[in-house]
């Protein structure tokens, strides 16, 4: 069996995806309970639980954008076959690369900015550039995922139409 590191980054993410799920619901649960049945509220629960969201959210996008299963609106889907439904494909596909580009350079940015300003999270007391760093390295891992799998998905879906006649 060959090595892929692609195949490795996917094995990461998704890891990544499930501990910062897991993580988040337990310090909600017990953040809830301590406010419940103790009075007490973990001060620094809202600061981790957004932290670990993002981390979720991007390690997730890895494997989303490498099956191409976000969430899509297909009314029209039926409508576009052909020559002009690979064109409206790469259309929409060279779009998503685009503003997931930006999304990635910008929160790059952010990082570098909030290095220069010396940010810090209120109850951790960490340096916020450190955590959008981390968040910027898994978008540019999903950002990978996303140009490497479009091609492959789009081929499938041709080879697909061409049995199916």
């Amino acid at each position: 069996m060959p090595f892929s590191i692609l195949k490795v980054l996917e094995s990461v993410c998704s890891r990544v995806a499930v501990v910062a799920a897991l993580l988040m619901a337990l310090i909600i649960v017990l953040d809830v309970l301590g406010r419940n049945l103790f009075k007490v509220s973990l001060g620094f629960s809202y600061e981790v639980v957004s932290i670990l969201l993002a981390v979720m959210f991007y390690s997730g996008l890895y494997h989303v954008h490498k099956t191409r299963s976000h969430v899509t609106i297909d009314l029209l889907d039926r409508y576009f076959v052909g020559s002009f439904g690979r064109f409206i494909y790469w259309m929409v596909y060279l779009i998503e690369c685009t503003f997931f580009t930006a999304l990635v350079v910008t929160v790059f940015i952010q990082s570098y900015e909030s290095y220069k300003f010396g940010d810090v999270f209120l109850f951790l007391g960490v340096l916020k550039w450190k955590v959008i760093l981390v968040i910027a390295v898994l978008a540019l891992i999903a950002w990978v995922s996303l140009l490497v799998a479009a091609p492959a998905h789009h081929l499938q879906e041709d080879s697909l139409q061409e049995d199916s006649l």
